[in-house]
């Protein structure tokens, strides 16, 4: 009989009814207070439909975060690699700012699923429309992602903000002559605008591998290897 109801449970609940249910949960309870168990309460099955569905709550956990990625809009490949890294950028700041608990869930796999994949093909591919081998291509590609993850991450946990009196205070308790530079930073850490820290920040990053890609000898590029194929 137990066989029997579990049975009728798995094909009566829908994979993608789970996944909304899960990523609706752990979106407002985070991680800490996120279990298997509340999860099959709240969606009215057993523990183990979940697990027959996604197989173990890594695997949920992967798919929260790409069902995550997948609301907000991803860029498509444009002809300008720098304008390509930018939107990319955007666009998972922006899940940051709309899914905070969430978001941290990025830092954990190198590929959530198909989303994660295709911003990474544009991210790839503007960097050897840059002219970046893919020696270079690969490990500057997962330290775009870094800083980007990194960045938005520290915005969301409330590090990119204007600081407050009690800051202030500290800072201006500091030695003025040890401490002189950062002395000198009150006032525009009073006034930190994160939109404009965040674009002077990755226009640097962009910057850099302009300047890494003309310099440096390197060999053909994917980019240019799929070019001259196509010749």
């Amino acid at each position: 009989m137990a066989t029997e109801l579990k049975s009728r449970a798995r094909r009566g609940v829908d994979r993608s009814e789970i996944l909304d249910a899960a990523f609706n949960m752990f979106a407002e309870v985070g991680e800490g207070s996120f279990s298997i168990r509340k999860l099959a309460g709240a969606v009215g099955v057993d523990p183990m439909t979940i697990l027959h569905h996604f197989g173990s709550k890594d695997e949920l956990l992967r798919a929260i975060a790409e069902h995550g990625l997948r609301s907000v809009e991803l860029p498509s490949a444009t002809s300008d690699w720098r304008q390509d890294l930018k939107a990319v950028a955007d666009a998972y700041r922006m899940l940051a700012h709309r899914h905070p608990r969430v978001f941290p869930l990025h830092f954990r796999y190198n590929a959530t699923g198909p989303a994660d994949h295709i911003s990474s093909e544009i991210v790839y591919c503007a960097l050897g429309r840059a002219g970046l081998p893919d020696t270079e291509a690969a490990g500057l590609g997962l330290a775009f992602y870094s800083f980007v993850l990194g960045f938005a991450l520290a915005e969301a946990e409330g590090l990119l903000r204007p600081i407050g009196r009690a800051e202030e205070a500290e800072l201006n308790g500091l030695d003025p002559e040890a401490y002189k530079a950062t002395r000198n930073l009150i006032p525009a850490l009073k006034t930190l605008d994160p939109d404009a820290a965040f674009d002077d920040s990755i226009d640097v990053f962009i910057a850099g591998i302009g300047e890494l890609a003309k310099r440096r000898p390197r060999s053909q590029s994917a980019h240019q290897r799929e070019k001259a194929a196509a010749r």
